[in-house]
């Protein structure tokens, strides 16, 4: 191969060409000189060639120094991504779990809101039944306070009566003291049969009247007694119906309060459950952003592995040899022959 010819990297230097000359017309100077010229072309190409190795040499180290780098960084990111699967299922378990125990505290919340609205009905049902005794309680004691009133105003009536039965059964007491007076002195003096006969019509009567008054008097005691009794039967009733009213009102503050009680408690599980609620809302989100970034952890490294496949592929090939030694060799092989020639 000639030198004008050759191929690969100069050092930016035109090589220097020399006319083909027979080797029979030329002197042996010339021939001199022309092995001279073609000693320096070769230590020319042989240095530029050498230039052009180093430099390949250099980018070859620098290719290796890059597959390493991107190798530790490939396997830095594998590892990484390694470590981002059990941390995300770490994660994804535990939001499981609190989600789990989350559905668990509504339930038992929902349970427990439902408990307390079905004693709170209970309770109302218990405060409109005492509403209801209070309405009958009252009405009864009004009726018992209008019995003993007129019970008492008997009674009173009675014990007038009474006392005008005694004057009207002292006066006939005494007309028949009388009447019996007369009718001694009468039988004592020897009275006329007239005079005798009215004191005894007078008398007879008098007894009458005292039997009827007296028979009256009796009726009106045992009255009296009957209305005192039933004023002390009234009157009992009455208290007794005081303290059932006494204790229902009693009962109905107790059910009032228990019933703001229920009102407070429900109110509060409500607030509860809404929180709760509020809460797994949240952490579905959380749960649902994690298994987002594991799917994306996961589809980064697939697409790392990839590249380590590809990289390991691209360095598992060896480099492309250059040109420029065969081009080296051919040209300076001869040399020694024509040198020797001269």
């Amino acid at each position: 191969m000639s030198p004008a010819k050759r191929t690969g990297k100069s050092s930016g230097k035109a090589p220097s060409t020399t006319p083909p000359v027979s080797s029979s017309s030329m002197s042996p100077t010339d021939l001199r000189v022309l092995a001279q010229a073609l000693s320096d072309q070769v230590q020319t190409l042989t240095a530029e060639l050498q230039t052009a190795q180093d430099a390949q040499d250099q980018a070859a180290s620098l290719h290796t120094t890059q597959l390493q780098t991107l190798r530790a960084q490939i396997h830095d990111q594998a590892m990484e991504i390694q470590g981002w699967e059990p941390r995300a299922a770490s994660r994804s378990q535990d939001l499981r779990l609190l989600l789990a125990d989350q559905a668990v505290e509504i339930r038992d919340l929902t349970g427990r809101l439902d408990r307390a609205s079905r004693q709170r009905d209970v309770m109302r049902d218990d405060n409109d039944h005492l509403l209801r005794e209070m309405a009958l309680a009252g009405s009864e004691i009004h009726q018992l306070q209008s019995r003993i009133h007129d019970l008492e105003r008997d009674l009173k009536d009675s014990q007038t009566a009474r006392a005008a039965a005694d004057v009207s059964l002292d006066r006939l007491r005494d007309e028949l003291r009388l009447t019996q007076e007369e009718v001694v002195t009468n039988d004592y003096l020897q009275d006329t049969k007239q005079s005798l006969e009215r004191a005894s019509a007078g008398r007879d009567y008098a007894l009458e009247e005292f039997v009827r008054m007296t028979r009256l008097l009796d009726e009106i005691q045992a009255k009296l007694a009957d209305s005192e009794l039933q004023r002390d039967k009234a009157t009992t009733e009455w208290a007794d119906a005081k303290r059932t009213q006494t204790e229902l009102e009693s009962k109905l503050r107790r059910t009032s309060d228990k019933l703001k009680e229920a009102d407070a408690t429900t109110a509060k599980l409500q607030d509860q459950l809404a929180a709760a609620q509020t809460q797994q809302q949240q952490l579905i989100l959380e749960r649902d952003r994690g298994l987002s970034e594991r799917d994306r952890g996961l589809s980064e490294r697939d697409s790392a592995r990839r590249r380590l496949a590809l990289v390991t592929a691209a360095v598992s090939d060896p480099l492309p040899p250059l040109s420029g030694p065969s081009q080296a060799a051919s040209v300076s092989a001869p040399l020694p022959t024509c040198i020797s020639r001269s």
